[in-house]
């Protein structure tokens, strides 16, 4: 058996604190199962001393409000074209124009108090499942067809208030 030298270990300690790898390394993609035990709570990692790294910043872009023509609704089939704002309270089914959006639903599969769970089922096998908080925004899409953007504009005690609107389109 070798032993590596009594300097190896403090730097394989400090790569491992520091994170050492490629900055473009991505976490793998959870299973639906698993992204909804995940937790939109920020990290409590400790800070490391790597070098500052310069990136873009966004702008917040305005929770979506009630105007005259996006009212609050109960009713499911306000959202066929992609653009309501949804009560809901429960589970539901929310049928899409599906010659627009690819897809021809997507659900709502639990409403807690402060999260609102939601499947993609792909037409061809699979899906993905999204878990939101209050103020959370997500979006899905297929290649060149318009995307389906949602925010959880609100939730309180399990019921909720969610923007669907249709995104920009890709190409």
């Amino acid at each position: 058996m070798r032993r590596l030298p009594a300097v190896a270990l403090p730097v394989i300690a400090l790569c491992a604190l520091a994170g050492c790898g490629s900055p473009e390394a991505t976490p793998r993609a959870a299973s639906p199962s698993a992204a909804a035990s995940t937790s939109a709570a920020p990290s409590s990692a400790p800070a490391t001393s790597a070098p500052p790294t310069t990136t873009p910043t966004s702008t917040p872009t305005p929770t979506p409000e009630a105007t005259p023509s996006r009212k609050p609704t109960s009713r499911i089939k306000d959202c066929f074209d992609g653009d309501c704002l949804l009560k809901v309270s429960r589970p539901v089914t929310i049928p899409l124009n599906a010659k627009k959006f690819y897809y021809p639903k997507f659900e709502i599969v639990s409403v807690k108090s402060k999260t609102l769970t939601y499947w993609v089922e792909y037409p061809h096998g699979g899906g993905a499942q999204q878990v939101m908080g209050e103020g959370s925004r997500s979006s899905f899409g297929f290649r060149s067809r318009t995307p389906v953007e949602v925010s959880l504009v609100s939730i309180e005690k399990g019921k909720a208030l969610l923007s669907i609107s249709p995104g920009k389109r890709g190409g």
